[in-house]
């Protein structure tokens, strides 16, 4: 595959990768909208029977149900309308309109389930179906992200990838200098090249530009130690398998540059 081809093939990855967070995002809003839907059947109760209020709701869930799911959802909403029944006695009108209700608000709780197990599905099938082994990640990250990605647990697996390339700064540390060090101190230790030799050298640090590139490599380092921080002492959720490919992919970089230049 020739450079020009592979650069317009991860175009169309990125695009796709792109639409499929847009969808994503505007189907979690219209979910949301859905639900708000259900909760107003309680209140529908106490209104007329079949009145307006009613009919503004029904026009609005048929509009949600629509664009969440196919036609013979949308077909089932429909069908369990029972509106057409007989307003001479009111009583029973309104027992066969209560009844309705409770139909819809069932109804519509198993479409909710549904869809959010649906994309439950479809997280673990993209991850399986993106399986990192057919990207080639630095061996290190593979072996303890891979089984991680592929069954959907990406933040997991993005963690479990920065505390390795950490894990292995330290320990060169440890033993190069006896020092046990952590998150900034380390990586300062490790590459800083102010007022030390680094431990590690990307270059011969002779002129600025080289030692421009050390602090540069240095920051990438400490990244990922700012963002290992944060996933440590937060609940941050990563839903995102090509976010998540981004992040291990500079994981895998950085364990390379070790290989290189950490003698």
């Amino acid at each position: 595959m020739n450079a020009q081809l592979l650069k317009l093939l991860k175009g169309q990855i990125e695009r796709i990768g792109q639409l499929k967070k847009e969808g994503k995002f505007m189907d979690a809003r219209l979910l949301e909208l859905l639900k708000g839907q259900i909760k107003e059947i309680e209140q529908l109760k106490n209104s007329e029977n079949w009145g307006p209020e009613y009919q503004v709701w029904e026009n609005t869930t048929v509009k949600i149900v629509k664009k969440l799911f196919d036609d013979d959802y949308l077909e089932l909403f429909k069908r369990s309308d029972t509106s057409v029944c007989s307003r001479v006695d009111y009583g029973l009108n309104q027992k066969l309109y209560l009844k309705e209700l409770d139909k819809k608000k069932k109804l519509l709780e198993g479409f909710v389930r549904e869809k959010t197990r649906l994309e439950a599905e479809s997280s673990l099938s993209i991850g399986r179906t993106l399986g990192l082994k057919y990207y080639d990640l630095h061996h290190s990250i593979k072996e303890v992200s891979q089984q991680r990605f592929e069954d959907g647990h990406y933040a997991d697996a993005v963690e479990a990838a920065f505390k390795e390339v950490i894990k292995r700064v330290k320990g060169f540390i440890r033993d190069k200098t006896g020092e046990n060090l952590d998150g900034d101190k380390a990586m300062n230790r490790a590459f800083g090249c102010e007022n030390q030799v680094p431990l590690i050298k990307f270059n011969d640090l002779q002129h600025v530009g080289e030692k421009d590139e050390q602090k540069g490599i240095m920051y990438l380092f400490k990244g990922i130690v700012g963002i290992r921080n944060r996933k440590a002492h937060e609940n941050v959720i990563l839903d995102d398998p090509y976010r998540a490919i981004e992040y291990l992919a500079l994981t895998s970089l950085l364990m390379r540059l070790l290989d290189e230049y950490a003698k």
